[in-house]
């Protein structure tokens, strides 16, 4: 059986940014995004909800986005990412093997 990821990437008007974060995870195997919206007011929401990813609201604040991502989340391993952070190819399978 393969290890589920979820990718929890809080947010905040990173619309600039969010499309090409969430292309670096879009080849990854058994992985689930959940993008956590602290009250963007541009467009990074759609990307994302365009893009595939599971979007939730939290309250202001990473602690707070990051604990409403975890909550959601039904992965065995927890990977929080900034919104401008790009993952190298094949970073599921570095994960799984540092297990």
């Amino acid at each position: 059986m393969i290890v589920k990821i979820s990718i929890i990437i809080p947010v905040l008007n990173e619309a600039s940014h969010i499309a090409d974060t969430l292309a670096t995870v879009r080849e990854a195997s058994n992985v689930e995004v959940i993008v956590v919206d602290g009250g963007s007011y541009d467009e990074t929401v759609a990307i994302a909800q365009s893009l595939g990813a599971k979007i939730i609201a939290a309250g202001t604040g990473r602690a707070s986005q990051m604990n409403a991502g975890a909550a959601v989340a039904t992965g065995d391993i927890l990977l929080f990412l900034h919104a401008d952070t790009r993952l190298p190819t094949g970073f599921d399978t570095l994960v799984r093997q540092g297990l």
